[in-house]
């Protein structure tokens, strides 16, 4: 991908040259409009884009991927824990059991592996909490979505202080088993790898470069395509599985949309899910709007991670095998409410600092210069068609008119001025003389 920015973060989206034809679907889908045609191919500007995947998803040519991590990266580690999204368990039909899942995970080359939906649950009632001794700003919004998160940071920077300061549960939960595993084996931290199965490339760039933490807890993320065709060879092996997990059905449900406020006592809470629905809810935030709403829980995938594009599974089959495996696990236990406020008053589910926002760069290092450059791209969008066609590589007639005064493209990129300009080439050109006739002899 080309680079047209000084950023140099390690992004986990790229583009393939070799299959890449050009077609502007993900420059259409990219919520940040960071991705443009050039020359035929697909780049990107890296100080706009979030690492969402939706370029992943649209793309059917398989151009845009996902650099997630290798399976080859476990060597690295003396004891190696896989930590599965809920998601990978809807991933392999309603009869698989969530404890195959795991034990065919240990039989892939994982020494360990931990569910996180208990810890899912435990942030649920910790986000209850907060809601009950926070003043403001309203609504609150969910921290769950690192996309969501880095879109807030780069297009909405005044929305940052209503992003909730509590760690997502893989974090947590990774934070708390290092240490612990490391009491128990007599081994450094370092030496225990923690891997999080992802549905997401947005979940392995947060491990890359967390917004919210000095680093990860996590060690890496490994897609769930990935492992997709191990583990079901593993659970062919599998005649019977002990089950020795518990599993909280309320975190289990985190891997659908509406999931986290479904395991809340808060009943003054909304769910949105999509891209193009986030951006519009978070519009509306922006001009001063659901004040009246205590809580967002905001995924930018369209049914929440259990679409995300690095899964398997058709996303209503998986819906549906997810409904079933939750009665499946199904139990009157919760975790105990009196200990999540007893740990969230000790800060334990609290950001380990301070989220800095990424905003766009002004048109001009002056508000003088900036207006005038403004002006100037006013002037651009009344010569262009306003068609939206993306054919001259950059998503809209608006983002095109920034990318002309920012010297990323120029006029003739659009095929509409090419055609006006040789119209008036051809008008201008003086009719062509007949050739005189010679006299035939």
């Amino acid at each position: 991908m080309e680079d047209f920015s000084l950023e140099k973060r390690i992004h986990t989206v790229a583009f393939d040259k070799e299959k890449c034809i050009g077609c502007v679907d993900c420059v259409k889908a990219c919520p940040t409009r960071a991705i443009r045609v050039r020359d035929g191919m697909a780049t990107a500007m890296w100080e706009l884009c979030i690492d969402c995947g939706e370029c992943v998803r649209v793309c059917h040519y398989d151009a845009a991927l996902s650099l997630t991590s290798s399976p080859a990266e476990l060597k690295k580690f003396k004891y190696k824990i896989a930590m599965p999204s809920p998601v990978l368990y809807t991933q392999f039909g309603r009869q698989v059991h969530p404890d195959r899942v795991l034990q065919a995970l240990k039989m892939i080359g994982f020494d360990d592996v931990y569910d996180e939906t208990w810890m899912c649950e435990m942030v649920s009632a910790a986000i209850d909490t907060y809601l009950t001794e926070c003043s403001g700003p309203w609504p609150c919004i969910s921290t769950t979505c690192p996309a969501v998160m880095r879109l807030i940071t780069i297009r909405y920077p005044d929305l940052v202080e209503h992003l909730i300061p509590i760690i997502a549960p893989r974090e947590l939960a990774a934070r708390d088993l290092k240490r612990k595993k490391a009491a128990q084996l007599s081994l450094a931290e370092d030496d225990i790898g923690i891997f999080h199965i992802t549905p997401c490339s947005a979940k392995s760039e947060a491990i890359n470069d967390p917004l919210e933490l000095a680093s990860s807890h996590l060690d890496g993320a490994i897609s769930i395509r990935e492992v997709f065709g191990p583990i079901s060879k593993a659970l062919k092996e599998i005649d019977r599985v002990e089950l020795e997990h518990s599993f909280s059905p309320i975190g289990m449900d985190w891997a659908m949309g509406g999931g986290e406020i479904a395991g809340m006592r808060n009943e003054n809470v909304l769910a949105v899910n999509g891209a193009r629905q986030t951006l519009e809810v978070l519009d509306r935030i922006d001009s001063r709007q659901f004040r009246n709403v205590d809580f967002l829980e905001i995924l930018l995938c369209p049914d929440g991670c259990i679409s995300g594009p690095l899964t398997i599974a058709g996303r209503y089959e998986a819906q549906h095998t997810l409904a079933l495996l939750i009665q499946h696990v199904a139990s009157q236990s919760r975790v105990k409410e009196e200990k999540v406020r007893s740990l969230y008053r000790e800060h334990y589910f609290a950001f380990e600092r301070e989220i800095k926002t990424r905003p766009v760069q002004p048109l001009g290092p002056t508000i003088t210069e900036g207006a005038a450059k403004a002006r100037e791209k006013l002037a651009i969008l009344g010569q262009l068609p306003k068609k939206d066609c993306a054919a001259c590589g950059a998503p809209d007639c608006r983002t095109f008119a920034d990318d002309v005064i920012r010297g990323r493209a120029k006029m003739s990129d659009c095929v509409f001025v090419r055609l006006e300009e040789l119209g008036e080439t051809i008008a201008r050109a003086p009719m062509a003389q007949p050739s005189p006739k010679v006299p035939s002899e």
